[in-house]
C-alpha cells in the first residue's frame, strides 16, 4: 500500500465478510452490529492501518449542521426532583436548557426531556426505552433537591449505550465529561472587583448545600484569595447548614464586614432582616446573576453564562457522538465557562480608608 493511500470500508468489509454499512457501524460504535462482529471489524481495521479520514469527517459534521430542525435525530435530557418541571423553576438551568437546545439544533438534533424520578419506573428500564427510541446521547442536567454528604449522587444507567455528558457536578459517579460553570475563578473574579471598589472586609456567606453543589470550589477560592493577598480583615466564611439568622447576626457582629459575597438573595436576605442599607452599609455581590434577577434585578455579582454552559454540553456530547465514544470515559473532560462580573446596583465605589 502506498503511504498516500487509505484503507477503504470496502477492503475491511472484504476482510471480515460483513457488508460496508457493518464496517461504518462498528467503526463508529452504533448499534446494529453484533459485538462479535464489532470486535471483528474493529481487528481488521488496526491490521490493515485504517485511518478514519478528517475531511470525510467534516463534510458529515457540517451535512449535520445544515439539517433542518425536525430532524428525527434526537438528545435525552435527564432531569430530577419531586415533579418533571421542577427544573423550570431555577433561571440558570432554564438558560442551561436553552443554550443546549439552540445548539443541538445547529447539529440537526432536538431534545426531549426524560424525568428519572417518575412513579414505578426504574432507572434501568428507563435507559432502555431511551436505548429502543435510537437515542445515542445523553444529558444529565443538575441534580434537583438539596445536596449533602449523605445523599445519594449516583446514576445507575446502562452508559454503556450511550455517549453521556453532564451539565454541573452534581453527579458524584459516574465521573462523566462534564460542561460546568468555572466558579472559583468567579469567586476570585468577585472578590478581586469588590476589591477594587475599595471594599476591605469582605465576608462569604453560603449554606453547607450551595456549597456542595460546585465540589467546594467557592469556599476554597475565597479562602485562597484571603491567604494570598495576605488579607487579615477578611473574615472566616459563615457556611450554615441550614440558614440561621442568629447565626449570621452574631457572625456579622463580631467581624462587621463592609460587603458579603453570596448567591442569589441568600446572604441578602439576613441583611435585609437586620435592617441595613444596601449599598451604603454594606455592600452585597451574588455568584449567580440568575437566580436574582426576576426577585432583585439590577444586582451586582457574576453572570454565570450559562446557555453557554449548556452549549458546550452539546458540543462535547456530539463529538462522543461522531467518535464512537460510549460508557464511562478513561480521562473525563471538563469545559469550563468562564462567568462575567456585572456591577448593579448593590455595591457602589467607596472612599479608600486612610492608613
Amino acid at each position: 500500500m502506498s503511504p498516500n493511500s487509505r484503507t477503504s470500508l470496502r477492503e475491511i468489509a472484504e476482510k471480515t465478510g460483513v457488508t460496508r454499512m457493518a464496517v461504518s457501524l462498528a467503526l463508529r460504535g452504533k448499534p446494529g452490529v453484533s459485538e462479535a462482529t464489532r470486535k471483528r471489524v474493529l481487528a481488521a481495521a488496526k491490521r490493515l492501518g485504517y485511518e478514519p479520514d478528517p475531511e470525510v469527517a467534516k463534510l458529515l459534521a457540517h451535512i449535520r449542521m445544515k439539517a433542518p430542525s425536525d430532524t428525527k435525530a434526537c438528545l435525552a435530557l435527564l432531569t430530577s426532583g419531586a415533579t418533571p418541571g421542577a427544573w423550570k423553576n431555577y433561571a440558570t438551568e432554564r438558560k442551561y436548557v436553552d443554550g443546549a437546545r439552540a445548539r443541538a439544533a445547529e447539529y440537526g438534533y432536538r431534545i426531549d426531556e426524560f424525568w428519572m424520578n417518575e412513579p414505578g419506573m426504574t432507572i434501568a428500564r428507563l435507559g432502555n426505552i431511551i436505548w429502543s427510541r435510537g437515542i445515542e446521547g445523553v444529558i444529565i442536567a443538575p441534580l434537583q433537591g438539596k445536596l449533602s454528604e449523605k445523599g445519594s449522587r449516583s446514576i445507575h444507567l446502562d452508559f454503556k449505550l450511550f455517549s453521556s455528558v453532564e451539565i454541573s457536578e452534581t453527579v458524584e459517579w459516574p465521573d462523566l465529561d462534564r460542561s460546568i460553570h468555572d466558579q472559583y475563578t468567579a469567586m476570585l473574579k468577585a472578590l478581586g472587583e469588590l476589591t477594587d471598589l475599595n471594599y476591605r472586609t469582605i465576608g462569604l456567606v453560603l449554606e453547607d448545600a450551595l456549597d456542595l453543589r460546585v465540589n467546594g470550589k467557592w469556599s476554597a477560592a475565597y479562602l485562597y484569595y484571603r491567604h494570598r493577598h495576605g488579607i487579615k480583615s477578611m473574615p472566616p466564611p459563615l457556611i450554615m447548614a441550614a440558614p440561621s439568622q442568629k447565626a449570621f447576626d452574631r457572625w456579622f457582629d463580631h467581624y462587621r464586614p463592609d460587603a458579603i459575597v453570596s448567591v442569589d438573595r441568600f446572604g441578602l436576605r439576613f441583611l435585609e432582616r437586620r435592617g441595613l442599607k444596601i449599598p451604603k452599609e454594606v455592600g452585597y455581590a451574588s455568584l449567580d446573576l440568575d437566580g436574582d434577577a426576576e426577585g432583585y434585578p439590577g444586582m451586582s455579582g457574576i453572570d454565570q453564562n450559562s446557555p453557554l454552559v449548556g452549549a458546550a454540553a452539546v458540543d462535547m456530547l456530539v463529538a462522543a457522538i461522531q467518535r464512537g465514544q460510549r460508557g464511562f470515559p478513561a480521562h473525563p473532560l471538563r469545559t469550563e465557562i468562564e462567568g462575567t462580573w456585572t456591577p448593579g446596583k448593590t455595591t457602589s465605589m467607596r472612599r479608600r480608608a486612610p492608613r
